[in-house]
């Protein structure tokens, strides 16, 4: 084996097992912390199945009854500025981990009465999965939905893994910044089965990233036993071949959980790596309901009663009793703290009229409040310049591109790069990174072929503060990461109420008109612009590059920079010294003025159209060229466009993406709707042909749109003809 592999000893599993003694190695004011979460789960959980039944939860409710043996024990385990991210079964993770952290230090549920910080924690969460407005994200998030960051909640899920690299990402990017912060990623059995979960484990494996993969294994994927799903019973076996260390617990007993993680999480500190925990727990009910699941066919009566017997809210109490750690009367007063928690949140979350509760009108979300936390605010005081404004040198777009990303690692020591192979190659797969290689090797991560992994790693990098750059070679790979890219990274934001930053640039290369085929010469824009989360910007020219790159490194959304492969070495311009200009955002320039048409484009676009209006000129039609640069539905100049359509009267659309995938059908019933009064004709489109570009020389020039297409499409379009 050559020296550069470092020899790392094989991973082992075990299982652990308390014994009755191991009650009296916990201290009692943890025992009660312990039975005071199992309870105050239980009546949370009921309370939302009551609340269900009356058609007061808009949407599922998936409660975890039986399982609050797990949560209890990782909240009581962690500090508060420790992380959890968790699954749509999320509200006692959620809940025990909120209120410990809004309660004071040293809290005791003996002897303390619940301050007014910690019972507003219970009612926003309640109101949350309620969708009222005074829940945590608005009402926005609902049951499956919740966050918090202050308390150390980045986010339930609803997509079965989806929210695991996200947690590993947040794991790796504290670690970057030098906090020994422990993150903790709760999924079920189903989700061991999802491939990002794979990819993230190898990459936290490499990486030494201090995340603890939490199994709560409750036997049941909705119906779908372990067994059907995995030819593994112990689930934890399974990280063994990712080099990672294992250890199976009895996620019924809170005893052995917390003694479990007394060992884990300081060792995770100490000797950053990722670890995984299987919990071998029980719903008592069904996947969303109250029935339990033998009434839906998929397991037994018998079998549900012999998991009822182990439930941890009957038998924790028991042997606390039996071990005369707490009385019966003590353990009484902090059951009835905990339901009274419950209780409480419930009266301000409802009333009764005419004996029937319902919700008061007041608690509803404003309607005009909706579209409110999509994106935030561009740059403030912020020096904005076009190319007339400053001294300029030839530049391809190839070295525009290294020197924005160089000079952004200059500036900010939270810019990372990752991708595969950018760190190699003297500079990555074309060159895109070769101004940087040398001075911030550190900071640039090759990662391996896990597109779903290393994106959804980046977005829970920025989700802590880091500002990661991600080369996804082809846009084509970036359909292998779409969960992280547009169910996570794309919507969360929104969906956790605008609290929630994903500071992520996206950088991509099209492949169209190098023979690449099919897969690889896929232009995004239209795919990107659909999740309005994302910003997308399609510069034509080095400059342009620089000045949008820099203003998206001022901003907390996520950002894709689409970089067209034809254009990387082609002659043109950029700035002589000044590498610290913005360019604004979702503001086109006119390339080339023009009153009879005008053509609205972007990329390899502006060269084949500005050379269509130079022959054009020719015959006296005098067309007006927009470079739109930023392309998405909320980053489009309509101003610009406006302006220049009420001068012209016609608009023509030209992009290389085949016709369904473009932008232009989009941007075309915009314009009609804004500017129907102003238009001539119809809004006029040129595009590739709707089939995936071929690798035949031949047959993909036939494909793509020529000059000889874009300046019959002009000629027609300036003269009205359809």
């Amino acid at each position: 084996m050559p020296e550069l592999y470092e020899q790392v000893p094989p991973a082992s599993c075990h299982r652990f097992e308390a014994v009755p003694d191991d009650l009296y190695a916990v201290p009692v004011e943890n025992l009660a912390r312990l039975y005071w979460l199992i309870a105050l789960i239980r009546a949370f959980e009921t309370a939302v199945l009551a609340l269900k039944d009356e058609n007061l939860v808009h949407g599922p409710a998936h409660t975890s009854i039986g399982q609050e043996a797990v949560a209890a024990a990782v909240a009581v385990s962690l500090r508060p500025s420790d992380l959890i991210a968790s699954t749509h079964r999320a509200h006692g993770h959620f809940l025990s981990k909120a209120i410990l952290y809004y309660a004071p230090e040293g809290y005791s549920p003996l002897r303390d009465a619940p301050t007014p910080p910690m019972r507003e924690a219970v009612y926003r969460t309640l109101a949350e999965i309620m969708g009222l407005k005074d829940g945590w994200c608005g009402g926005r998030g609902g049951s499956m939905h919740l966050y918090d960051r202050a308390s150390g909640n980045l986010g339930s899920n609803a997509i079965v893994g989806g929210g695991i690299p996200l947690a590993t990402g947040a794991a790796w990017g504290e670690r970057l910044q030098g906090r020994d912060t422990v993150v903790i990623s709760f999924f079920g059995d189903g989700a061991i089965n999802q491939g990002c979960f794979h990819e993230v484990a190898n990459m936290a494996a490499l990486w030494r990233i201090p995340i603890l993969y939490l199994v709560e294994n409750n036997l049941y994927a909705v119906g779908t036993s372990t067994r059907e799903s995995s030819f593994v019973e112990d689930l934890a076996l399974r990280a063994i071949g990712y080099g990672i260390e294992s250890l199976i617990v009895d996620g019924m007993d809170p005893v052995a959980l917390y003694l479990a993680l007394q060992t884990i999480v300081p060792t995770l500190r100490r000797q950053p790596r990722p670890f995984l925990l299987e919990a071998k727990t029980y719903r008592h009910v069904h996947h969303a309901g109250s029935l339990p699941g033998s009434a839906f066919g998929y397991r037994s009566k018998e079998e549900e009663a012999f998991w009822k017997a182990r439930d941890p809210l009957i038998t924790f109490p028991q042997r606390l009793q039996e071990a005369h750690l707490l009385s019966d009367g003590a353990l009484k007063r902090v059951q009835e703290g905990a339901e009274a928690l419950v209780n409480e949140a419930l009266v301000r979350c409802t009333e009764v009229v005419e004996g029937k509760r319902t919700i008061p009108a007041a608690l509803w979300p404003d309607p005009k409040t909706a579209a409110e936390g999509l994106r935030g605010p561009d740059p403030q005081g912020v020096r904005y310049i076009e190319r007339e404004e400053i001294a300029l040198r030839p530049m391809t777009l190839v070295e525009g591109i290294a020197l924005a990303i160089r000079r952004a690692m200059e500036r900010d020591a939270r810019v990372i790069v990752l991708g595969e192979e950018v760190a190699n190659l003297r500079g990555g797969a074309y060159g895109a990174t070769r101004a940087v290689v040398e001075d911030f090797r550190s900071r640039l991560f090759n990662t391996p072929i896990s597109e779903a992994g290393f994106c959804g790693i980046a977005g829970g990098a920025a989700a802590v503060g880091m500002r990661p750059i991600v080369e996804v070679m082809y846009p084509d790979f970036a359909l292998m990461a779409s969960d992280q890219l547009f169910n996570q990274i794309g919507k969360l934001r929104h969906m956790y109420g605008g609290k929630a930053r994903f500071p992520v640039i996206l950088r991509t290369r099209v492949g169209i008109g190098f023979g690449y085929g099919g897969q690889h010469s896929m232009d995004p824009c239209g795919y990107f612009a659909q999740f309005p989360g994302w910003r997308v910007v399609a510069p034509s020219n080095a400059f342009d590059y620089i000045g949008l790159f820099n203003t998206a490194l001022r901003m907390e959304d996520p950002i894709l920079f689409v970089e067209h492969g034809q254009l990387y070495n082609e002659p043109g311009e950029g700035p002589a010294e000044d590498l610290d200009y913005c360019v604004a955002y979702g503001r086109a320039r006119i390339v080339r003025p023009g009153n009879d048409l005008t053509v609205l484009t972007y990329m390899t676009g502006v060269r084949l159209c500005l050379q269509a209006a130079e022959h054009l000129a020719q015959e006296g039609i005098k067309v007006e060229v927009l470079d739109l640069r930023t392309v998405d539905y909320w980053g489009m100049d309509y101003a610009a466009i406006g302006e220049s359509l009420k001068k012209t009267g016609a608009v023509l659309i030209v992009e290389q993406a085949p016709r369904s995938m473009g932008i232009g059908a989009r941007l075309a019933e915009e314009i009609q709707a804004r500017w129907f009064d102003w238009l001539d004709a119809p809004v006029a489109r040129l595009t590739a042909l709707d089939v995936p570009p071929p690798v035949s020389r031949v047959l993909e020039a036939a494909v793509l749109p020529d000059l000889a297409r874009a300046e019959e499409a002009m000629r027609r379009a300036a003269r009205r003809e359809r």
